[in-house]
């Protein structure tokens, strides 16, 4: 800034009375630029701080009993603004086939949903400044694939192909993603064929549901609802395929439990492994990569019958201490598991989840609120959280979406 040089004034009674108002002038011009500069300020603030939701969900409308029909099918991914009150306000729409699952880039920048069709692919999206734009779709190399995850580098992504209608195809298959964010081809395929049998309808064939990485990144779990097992895999991102099997790390469950999703505490020495078709949550400590079960929970009373017990989605509060889990079916219910210091869980606080199906949940970069995805009836429910006592909330619901499957936040 250019250097002002001011000149000495001598004090006649007219010179007095402009150094006067000189003096005033200066005052409000100071005060005046500091205003603007903290508006200015704040603006950025308040931009820096903005939050968008993406929403995923299914285009065809679900057969079953108790879904209801939306006034409009879905028509792909939904970006929406959130509100100050926790309300989600829609701004567009990218149409595209059920993307069902999304993941986010470890720096936010990128998202990757799985779009759940019987020919299945994944879609890579920028996410940058509140602008959402696709940057390619590629074939997911399986049917209805239903979760990916990122590997903690963020080299590579992998899916999870629920269904395999082909031979070679379905399973967990393993993509790189390219410094631009977009997804490359397919260069792993581990194809999940056998299942248990002991669930008719359901467990005729192994059926991915999702993987997830260990705290140290070192190894990858897959959930096989068809086989109730979770295999392990070494991860080794030098290698021309970066998954190694280890099978010496992985875990049988019983018969029908249906393993589906799994998280891991903050420090890593403990897993909580959602159980679908048996309603439960089934913990274990970790060593060394191996998961030794210690613990198992019901979701729902064990005299109720099959339609009741139908887990969904489980995920960690944003300070570490707590379990969140629902349950679907007849019972539609959310969770709430306080971790106890020996990596056990407490006794659940439930909560009705304010909808049917609530297939997915997450919590606002703000850790305040949580939303909650209720596929059948078509709305996300929202719920203040308490973080210091982990209690929940209602305030009725975020916002009206057909057949919502997934939500995540972005600043």
């Amino acid at each position: 800034m250019k250097k002002v040089t001011c000149v000495e004034i001598k004090h006649s009674k007219v010179n007095a009375i402009h150094v006067r108002y000189h003096g005033l002038i200066q005052k409000l011009t100071a005060t005046l630029s500091l205003t603007f500069l903290s508006l200015g300020w704040n603006s950025t603030v308040n931009a820096a701080e903005q939050q968008i939701a993406l929403v995923g969900t299914w285009t065809l409308l679900p057969n079953a009993p108790l879904a209801q029909k939306p006034k409009q099918a879905s028509e792909g991914l939904y970006q929406l603004q959130v509100n100050g009150d926790g309300t989600l306000t829609p701004i567009k729409v990218l149409k595209m086939k059920s993307p069902s699952w999304i993941v986010k880039s470890k720096d936010g920048r990128f998202a990757y949903t799985t779009n759940e069709e019987n020919e299945g692919a994944v879609t890579a999206l920028s996410v940058q400044k509140g602008k959402v734009e696709v940057l390619n779709t590629v074939d997911s190399h399986g049917g209805h694939p239903t979760h990916a995850s990122i590997s903690l580098d963020g080299k590579f992504l992998f899916v999870s192909n629920y269904s395999a209608f082909d031979k070679g195809r379905g399973g967990v298959a393993v993509f790189p993603i390219l410094p631009n964010g977009h997804v490359g081809e397919m260069i792993q395929n581990i194809v999940f064929a056998e299942g248990s049998g002991y669930v008719k309808g359901r467990q005729e064939s192994g059926h991915a549901h999702s993987t997830t990485f260990s705290s140290d990144g070192k190894y990858l779990y897959a959930s096989d609802l068809g086989n109730d097992r979770v295999y392990t895999f070494r991860y080794n991102p030098n290698n021309p395929q970066p998954l190694e099997v280890d099978s010496s790390r992985d875990v049988t469950l019983s018969h029908g439990s249906g393993p589906r999703h799994m998280v891991f505490s903050p420090d890593g020495k403990h897993a909580y492994l959602t159980a679908e078709m048996q309603s439960e949550i089934v913990v274990f400590n970790v060593q060394d990569g191996y998961l030794k079960k210690v613990g198992q929970l019901k979701l729902i009373h064990e005299d109720k019958t099959p339609e009741f017990k139908s887990a969904s989605g489980i995920i960690l509060s944003p300070d570490g201490k707590y379990v969140i889990a629902a349950n679907r079916g007849a019972d539609n219910k959310l969770l709430v598991f306080k971790i106890q210091q020996n990596g056990l869980l407490g006794k659940p606080v439930v909560y009705k989840a304010n909808g049917i199906e609530p297939r997915a949940f997450s919590f606002d970069t703000s850790g305040k609120y949580l939303y909650v995805t209720n596929v059948f009836t078509n709305n996300i429910s929202l719920f203040r959280f308490d973080a210091k006592n982990g209690i929940l909330k209602s305030i009725g619901d975020a916002a009206k979406i057909s057949t919502p499957t997934d939500i995540k936040f972005f600043n």
